[in-house]
Order: structure tokens, then sequence, then C-alpha cells
């Protein structure tokens, strides 16, 4: 399913990264970017180029995307893909798990690759810049 980002919220908000986020997919769509529907054959062949991560897609299009150490949410929204996070939340002395934007993309192939990416600089294993990250995706071909 394609859905619709809020961008306007993310344009008001006092948070750096939002703004971020929301001046990155702001350029994609001034360039006329849309994203190709993908099946869901389609996307689960992409995925298994990277064995690392564990891939479903979800009623409606969402691709669920559990790594080794967290759990991501992929959503169309026809021209980008938006990159969601399940973070921890305290909210009245409970934890609750919540999604929040992480990053807009352009190609799936790179939103795995950024993943693995995540994963490995989370655990301490290895940092990567963006050329590296391309790297791994022009090693998953």
């Amino acid at each position: 399913m394609r859905d619709i980002l809020n961008l306007q919220a993310l344009k008001r908000s006092k948070v750096k990264k939002h703004n971020t986020i929301y001046e990155k997919a702001h350029r994609i769509m001034q360039k006329g970017w849309e994203t190709v529907e993908l099946s869901e054959k389609e996307i689960l062949e992409i995925a298994n180029r990277f064995p690392q991560l564990n891939v479903q897609v979800l009623i409606g299009g969402d691709i669920l995307v559990k790594s080794k150490k967290d759990t991501w949410l992929i959503r169309d929204e026809i021209r980008f893909f938006t990159l969601y996070h399940k973070g921890l939340l305290l909210e009245k002395g409970r934890t609750k798990e919540k999604y929040h934007v992480q990053d807009v993309f352009y190609d799936i192939e790179f939103i795995f690759a950024s993943i693995i990416s995540h994963d490995d600089y989370s655990l301490g294993i290895r940092s990567r810049n963006t050329d590296d990250i391309q790297q791994l995706v022009n090693e998953s071909r």
C-alpha cells in the first residue's frame, strides 16, 4: 500500500533530524522521482540477496525487516520509501514499542544495505559511509 508521510510535521518539528529528513524528501520530490511498485515476489527476491535480514511483506504492502539487532518497517510513499525504526518508549511508567521515522530513500536495495550497516555499527563491528553501503549493494547483485 502506498502511504503518505506527514512532511509538514517533519518540517515544523524542532528536532534537527526531522528537518534533515524533510529536506531530503523534498529534494527527492523536486527531482520527480517515483518508486517502482514492487510485487511481494520482487521484494523477497531482493531481500534474499541480504541473508542477514529476515524480511516479510505485510498486508497492504508494508515491509517488515528484522535484523540482528532491530526491527524496521519500510513504507512506499510513491515518491520515496520511508524507513521506520522500532524503538522503546517509556510512557506513564510503562515501556512501549513504537516506530519512529529513521530516514527516506529511493532505492530498496540501499535500505537493506543501510540496515545491515546500522547493525554492524550498533554492535561495534564496523562503521560505514555512503560509498561503503553502495559497495554492499553492488556486492549483493
